[in-house]
């Protein structure tokens, strides 16, 4: 009886015993979980406090307080990448860069380490790496707003193509944007602008139209046609797009300087229909004083047949032309400009001004 009631006096023991550890664990674990959440809302606070400082320009203050919320929270990839942009906004590239490589060796398809990864590249003058990261964006994971986040990165890659004057490979990218692009009128000015920039004048005139059925006075349509039917050399129809835009937004002086611009070709190129021959004849002796005037700025000590082409060049405009031949001597001035033309690429270290109207011109007519 003595051991039976030992026995049962022994199990309430333990059992007290294993209630009371039991309770410990549950309170230890409350606590512990308490502990957590105090933790974590101490680093969303410190996070917040870091946004706001990066708001306010006060990256280096905003770093201090993003590695503290770090410290905290090791593992949260928000942190990190704030934490990144922060250092890329106060000019410590390779510290960015760093924590970003550090978020892609835990997952390399998140999209917004990619993208700020490009911006870095970019900044660094790594041309490859940079389209490599943005195509890495477009292409990546994004927690939220998926398809306007990726759309946002195509959009940084435009630019930066259009930027570095990357023609082909803006094109490429332009064209798939034209299906699910913002159909406002902003954008497709944009876009217009941007096709310009590829290279298409043609994709660029069908922008700018676009714009126009919806809009048929705004201004920047019409300039920006004028600008397509000028990159095709088509300077009658770029001064008509000129003039109207102007119409419709008198002072806007870059309109007016191109279509001066206009003005000026429309005046001397030699190869507009309906000239006249005597009027053929006379801007073919312009052109040859012109271009004459631009290989003497950097040749001397000329070779004995490149000095009797600069002499001939010379006498050109003071020769004496009867009707009928105006028209042969117009093609012997040609000629005659376009050899000077090859002795001025030769011979000149600085290229062209590429909106001159003697560079223009000549353009054309080798076209």
């Amino acid at each position: 009886m003595a051991t039976t009631v030992g026995g049962r006096s022994f199990l309430g023991t333990f059992a007290l015993v294993l209630l009371a550890i039991a309770g410990l664990w549950i309170a230890d674990t409350f606590l512990a979980r308490v502990d957590e959440a105090d933790s974590r809302t101490h680093a969303e606070r410190l996070y917040r406090q870091g946004r706001a400082l990066m708001q306010r320009g006060e990256n280096n203050q905003a770093i201090e307080r993003m590695e503290d919320a770090i410290a905290i929270e090791r593992g949260n990839r928000g942190y990190l990448q704030s934490l990144a942009e922060a250092q890329f906004a106060a000019g410590k590239l390779d510290d960015a860069q760093s924590t970003l490589t550090d978020l892609l060796a835990s997952d390399s398809t998140d999209g917004a380490a990619s993208l700020l990864l490009a911006r870095i590249a970019g900044e660094e003058g790594r041309f490859t790496d940079a389209v490599s990261y943005f195509h890495r964006a477009i292409y990546g994971h994004w927690n939220d707003h998926e398809m306007e986040n990726r759309r946002r990165a195509r959009f940084q890659l435009i630019d930066f193509l259009a930027k570095h004057n990357s023609k082909e490979e803006l094109l490429a990218e332009l064209l798939p944007v034209q299906d699910y692009a913002p159909k406002d009128l902003k954008t497709r000015i944009r876009l217009g602008r941007l096709f310009l920039t590829a290279g298409s004048p043609a994709r660029a005139s069908d922008e700018f139209h676009e714009v126009l059925h919806d809009d048929p006075a705004n201004a920047g349509a019409h300039e920006g046609i004028g600008e397509a039917d000028f990159a095709r050399g088509d300077y009658r129809a770029a001064q008509h797009d000129f003039q109207t835009a102007l119409r419709l937004a008198p002072n806007d002086q870059t309109t007016q300087q191109r279509l001066d611009l206009c003005n000026e070709l429309l005046q001397l190129d030699p190869t507009l229909r309906g000239l006249a021959s005597a009027e053929r004849y006379q801007r073919s002796v312009k052109l040859v004083d012109l271009t004459l005037a631009e290989v003497n700025k950097c040749t001397a000590n000329q070779a004995p047949e490149v000095q009797d082409l600069l002499d001939k060049a010379s006498a050109a405009p003071k020769a004496k032309v009867s009707r009928a031949r105006e028209n042969e001597a117009a093609e012997a001035n040609l000629d005659l400009v376009a050899q000077l033309w090859q002795i001025r690429k030769k011979e000149c270290k600085a290229a062209p001004s590429a909106d001159s109207p003697l560079t223009l011109v000549l353009a054309r007519m080798a076209q």
